[in-house]
Order: structure tokens, then C-alpha cells, then sequence
């Protein structure tokens, strides 16, 4: 008979808990994540990256009188600083 290395076959993965112990099995396709722990990670992920998107719009750029840029805070702080002035 043929070898695995001789067919290109591999042997079969042993059975892998999920790294988040939840008790049950990942694979390294899922970064030996089960299924579930691996779409709660997905969503997440995209959950935070909604987030920084949504904080960074937040962020404006303003001039100072010597002409630097200056980074403020969009909202209640920047409205009230600029009807001071």
C-alpha cells in the first residue's frame, strides 16, 4: 500500500478543544475555535470596527491661530469653545 506521503493524503486531525473552553471542538480552520465561539469573534470584530469608524467621524480638525491643526473632540465641548471665542 501507498504511503500519505507518497498519495498527498494526511492523516486525520485528532479531535482539538476550542480554545475558548467552552467544551466543545474547533479545528484549525477556525483557529481551533468551535463554530460558535469562531462568529461571536467574527461579530466582535465588527462590532469594534463599527465603533472605531463611528469615533473616528468624531474627530475634526481645526485651525489655531499659528496655524497648527489641532485635534478636537466633535460635540457639546467643540460648540461651546466656539461660540466662546
Amino acid at each position: 500500500m501507498e504511503s500519505s506521503k507518497e498519495t498527498g493524503c494526511r492523516a486525520p486531525e485528532d479531535p482539538v478543544f476550542c480554545i475558548n473552553n467552552c467544551d466543545l471542538f474547533g479545528s484549525a480552520a477556525t483557529i481551533n475555535m468551535c463554530s460558535k465561539c469562531q462568529k461571536d469573534m467574527i461579530l466582535l470584530k465588527q462590532e469594534y470596527t463599527r465603533l472605531a469608524v463611528a469615533s473616528s467621524k468624531d474627530v475634526v480638525y481645526r485651525s489655531s491661530s499659528s496655524d497648527e491643526l489641532e485635534l478636537a473632540l466633535a460635540g457639546p465641548a467643540v460648540a461651546s469653545a466656539d461660540l466662546d471665542s
